[in-house]
């Protein structure tokens, strides 16, 4: 059983999570009908870092940490695109992890002193850009259970006295 605290923490929890999908699918909608504008790319890679938050650990003031929402919103069809989306977030999204980057150093000497030259990976979104249609139809289906589920947690709340 949940104190009352941790009863409304969690929901609070919730609905951040819902108003997270709700931004990348309105981030989202904004690109398809400006197609041409120049910041469209790096809009998406926001939407995409926007629509993962929720399934990431996230620390409370009454619980320590709140679990991401799991793949119970998730519709099955889009079980290997949500991955993707997420496995892209913590590799080169919102981090920049050498691994995918497969970087190696070159270190050669010249007239002028030492030149390095790196070469790596070129790691983009543009696989899933292509997906753009995919992904708003996963955030709408997560959505519609995330306002059901929503409904429940609202009807188990207290009353503030």
């Amino acid at each position: 059983m949940f104190t009352r605290e941790e009863q409304e923490e969690k929901f609070i929890h919730f609905v951040s999570c819902r108003e997270d999908l709700n931004d990348a699918w309105g981030i989202l909608k904004r690109i398809k009908r400006r197609k041409n504008n120049s910041l469209a790319y790096i809009a998406f890679k926001f939407a995409l870092i926007a629509y993962s938050r929720p399934y990431k650990i996230s620390f409370g003031t009454v619980k320590d940490k709140h679990k991401g929402l799991g793949e119970q919103y998730i519709p099955s069809e889009y079980i290997t695109l949500h991955n993707q989306i997420l496995t892209g977030r913590d590799t080169f999204l919102a981090h920049s992890d050498l691994t995918i980057k497969e970087a190696q150093l070159h270190v050669s000497k010249h007239a002028l002193g030492k030149q390095t030259l790196i070469s790596q990976n070129v790691i983009n979104a543009a696989m899933l850009y292509s997906k753009i249609d995919e992904i708003l139809d996963l955030i709408e289906k997560s959505l519609m259970k995330m306002y059901k589920k929503e409904e429940i947690l609202k009807a188990d709340l207290s009353l503030n006295s």
